[in-house]
This record gives structure tokens, C-alpha cells and sequence, in this order.
């Protein structure tokens, strides 16, 4: 695969030109080029502040997450990337990551870890105009005018971006009336956060079902979006998560707790196969032992010295889902 030319590689007497011609593209792709960032402004966004405090480096995590998941960071998500957001020396302007990518190695190794996370790989691994469009939501809550689905579908075609870059380099070049939608949209995600603060709620914010029904809600936030509304949406989004279907949180929680020994491919040191024969890597494998699962999780036989931290809230669910009759 083509790999992008990184800037410090570049002669730097073309150091200027090569930054003002990727300006006009994305100054012309992103949205009402009249509100966009002009070529000659968009060179100062390298020299965005680095956020200082807590809040800052949460709020540059929750704007990650829109840009790579499309959703609201879980609460131990937001606690590993603040940490990743301060070690690395993030920026507060998600825009600006997009010209750091190519001289800073910190910042190229988080965009592109994310880039490649399981999540978001399955989130915009579809044809690059579906991911495209993708993205657009993800971002401003719209669907891409014409020039900008067929010139970032041809980037994306042609190699010279791959998908890891495309959503900041959205970000870098987009109208002022997009980047209001999306600062308001990562407001309402990290309003969403903060009320994920019971076991209860962190343990229903789990799995396909659940971030749908967020994403549902997102989908609505307008740049006008008041606090007052704002706050309806959190409480509405967060009722969403808690009904959404249990079996994608029970898969979730199995693959964060039970798989990494009950796996075809165990990755719990001193396990080389599973134990008992018990393997959980499918819906159709967990239904199939939902009476052993939940006795094992209720009893709190399992998992083995709770080695992997499963929650009372999280084994409530697995429990609530067999006596459902495991659908």
C-alpha cells in the first residue's frame, strides 16, 4: 500500500508549498469552501495548543472517538487515550493532527492505531464511498455533497490517503458550520460520558446494540443544540443504551472477560486451549452453553479468580439474558 509522504522527509525550502497544496484541496473538499480553512491560514493549525488540563486532553480523546468509532468514549477508554493524549503531546485541534501526522511520530502512531483498531476498521472497512459517507456523519451529521464523496472516495482509491487519515484531514479542511456540529456533537459525547458513572451504566454501554442507540441520538446534535436539550439528549441516549439488545453487550462482556482462555486461540498465559473444551468466540457457542455461562458468572465461579475484572453489573446482564431465555 502506498504510504503518504511524511513531511520531514521533504525539502524543506518545498516544505511550504507541499503544506499550501494539500490547504487547497482541503480547503475545496470539506464542505462550503467559502467558511473553510484558506491555504494560507491552514499552515498555523500545526501550531495548535496542547491541551494542559484534565478536561483538555478528555476533550481531545471524546473527538478522537467521534472521528475513528462515531460514538462517545466509555469511561475506561477516555482514562487510557488521556493518558495516551498526554504522553503524546496531542493537540486540542483534531484538524491539526492531520499536518502533525506527517513530522511527528507520537502523533502518527495513535492516529493510526486507532485506524487500525478492530472498531473502527469494521466501522469504515465498507467501499471508500460508504466509508466516506460514513465519516461525514460521523463528523457533521450529513451526508457528503457530490464533490467531496468523489474526491475523498478517489483519494482513498488511488492510495495517496488511507482511512486513518482521511477523518482529521476532513476535519482540517471543513467549513466553519461542520466544525460547529462537531464540537457540539463531541460536547453531547462527553456530557454522555460523564453520566456513566454507576456500574450499572458503564456495563449496559456495551457492545453493537448499545453504540447504535448512541449514535442514533448523536445523529440529531446541530451546531444550535442548547444545554437544555442537550441534557434531554444524554438522559434519552442513555435509557436507548440500557434497552438496547442484550446479546450484543453479553458478547461484549465475554469477549472482554471469558475469551481470552475460553477461545479456539487462548491468550491467557498457561492456557493453551481452552478450558473444558469450553469455547465462547460465537453467539451460537454462547446460547449453546447460556446455563453454564450464567451459573458460572452468578456464582461468581467464573472467570477464574476474576483475573479479568468482570463487574456484579456485568454478570447482572449475562443473567437477565438467560432468564430472557438467551435470545
Amino acid at each position: 500500500m502506498f504510504t503518504p509522504p511524511r513531511l520531514s522527509h521533504l525539502p524543506w525550502a518545498r516544505l511550504p508549498v507541499f503544506v499550501l497544496a494539500c490547504a487547497a484541496l482541503l480547503s475545496g473538499c470539506g464542505g462550503d469552501t467559502s467558511n473553510s480553512t484558506s491555504p494560507a491560514d491552514a499552515p498555523v493549525r500545526t501550531l495548535s495548543p496542547v491541551p494542559v488540563t484534565q478536561a483538555d486532553h478528555e476533550a481531545t480523546v471524546q473527538r478522537l472517538y467521534l472521528a475513528y468509532f462515531g460514538r462517545a468514549a466509555e469511561p475506561g477508554g477516555l482514562a487510557f487515550y488521556t493518558g495516551v493524549s498526554r504522553r503524546s503531546n496531542l493537540v486540542s485541534d483534531t484538524g491539526a493532527l492531520f499536518w502533525r501526522y506527517g513530522v511527528d511520530g507520537d502523533v502518527r502512531t495513535v492516529l493510526d492505531g486507532l485506524a487500525h483498531s478492530p472498531e473502527a476498521f469494521a466501522l469504515y472497512s465498507a467501499s471508500n464511498e460508504t466509508a466516506v459517507a460514513t465519516m461525514y456523519r460521523n463528523l457533521f451529521n450529513r451526508e457528503p455533497d457530490s464533490g467531496g464523496l468523489a474526491f475523498w472516495s478517489g483519494m482513498l482509491g488511488s492510495g495517496k490517503f488511507t482511512r486513518g487519515q482521511v477523518p482529521v484531514a476532513l476535519l482540517a479542511g471543513a467549513a466553519m458550520d461542520d466544525l460547529a456540529i462537531f464540537d457540539r456533537k463531541a460536547q453531547v459525547a462527553a456530557a454522555f460520558t460523564a453520566a456513566l458513572d454507576t456500574p450499572e451504566r458503564v456495563a449496559h454501554y456495551n457492545g453493537a446494540g448499545a453504540v447504535a442507540a448512541l449514535r442514533a441520538v448523536l445523529a440529531r446534535v446541530t451546531a444550535a443544540t442548547s444545554a437544555q436539550e442537550e441534557r434531554a439528549m444524554v438522559e434519552e441516549a442513555l435509557a436507548a443504551v440500557a434497552a438496547s439488545p442484550a446479546a450484543p453487550k453479553v458478547m461484549a462482556i465475554v469477549g472482554a472477560r471469558c475469551v481470552a482462555c475460553h477461545s479456539a486461540a487462548p491468550t491467557m498465559p498457561g492456557f493453551p486451549t481452552a478450558p473444558a473444551g469450553l469455547r465462547l468466540d460465537t453467539l451460537e457457542q454462547l446460547r449453546a452453553e447460556a446455563a453454564r455461562i450464567a451459573f458460572s458468572v452468578q456464582s461468581h465461579a467464573m472467570p477464574y479468580q476474576n483475573l479479568t475484572g468482570m463487574t456484579q453489573a456485568e454478570r447482572d446482564i449475562v443473567r437477565a439474558w438467560y432468564a430472557d431465555g438467551a435470545p
